[in-house]
């Protein structure tokens, strides 16, 4: 049986000027409501590291507060 190699490839931080590795990717929608400027804006899925995951969060916090109540 063959295995899917799903994130086998090492994938880096899509906000510009960030080459670090990737920690969490992201529907492009739930990224553009932040401040974050992205490399390219054709992207489906937003790769993060971990500091930009950190202010990602912090942007967000109030939204998905929101959303966990309905």
């Amino acid at each position: 049986m063959a295995l899917a190699k799903h994130g086998s490839a090492e994938e880096t931080c899509d906000v510009a000027g960030c080459d670090k590795p990737a920690e969490r990717s992201f529907n492009i929608k739930q990224v553009a409501k932040t401040s974050l400027s992205l490399k390219s804006s054709d992207l489906r899925q937003v790769h993060l590291c971990k500091d930009h995951y950190k202010e990602f969060k912090k942007q967000t916090k109030t939204d998905r507060e929101l959303d966990s109540y309905y």
